[in-house]
């Protein structure tokens, strides 16, 4: 063989693209080159060129789907600009998540904060007065955007989150 062609695509329903092409040294046939956009979603098939330029039937397929992205949300904050978790936000890490539909509710149903960003970014107030918020318990349903190998994924995460608004009310400080 004179070299490999790696062959990716993003989705099951997208068509195959080359993304390489590897100069066959001294049996060398690791290829590291390749990040996914939105996480490691993705399916890779190689091919082999020989010396005449013919290339290979494809080999096996092989797909890999994100794992669950790893959102989370906090489930305390404390909006008092001291300096400390003044914002809501998420943990996304490889910021694999690109939307979401967070609604955050307060203890009569009345929907005091809603966004798409992945961030949230919530500063505890409420979106219509732009007041900051009561101390207390809210609630929220967070639908989830996930890219896997078939597409988007919709989880809802539905949850509390505990706003602390006055040094008074915090829990023990750490």
């Amino acid at each position: 063989m004179v070299k490999y062609n790696v062959y990716f695509k993003k989705k099951i329903e997208d068509a195959f693209a080359p993304i390489a092409s590897i100069e066959n040294n001294s049996n060398d046939t690791i290829f590291f080159r390749h990040t996914p956009p939105d996480g490691i979603t993705g399916c890779y098939y190689v091919t082999a060129i020989d010396s005449f330029n013919n290339e290979s039937l494809f080999s096996q397929m092989k797909c890999i789907d994100n794992c669950p992205s790893g959102y989370t949300l906090p489930n305390v904050f404390t909006p008092n600009n001291d300096g400390r978790y003044d914002l809501f936000v998420s943990y996304n890490p490889g910021n694999i998540v690109k939307q979401v539909n967070m609604r955050i509710f307060n203890r009569w149903g009345k929907m005091v904060f809603q966004t798409s960003d992945p961030a949230i970014n919530w500063d505890g107030k409420d979106m219509n007065s732009k007041k900051l918020v009561s101390s207390g318990v809210y609630y929220y349903i967070c639908d989830v955007y996930e890219p896997r190998l078939t597409g988007i994924i919709v989880s809802a995460r539905t949850d509390f989150v505990y706003v602390y608004t006055s040094s008074s009310d915090k829990p023990l400080n750490n």
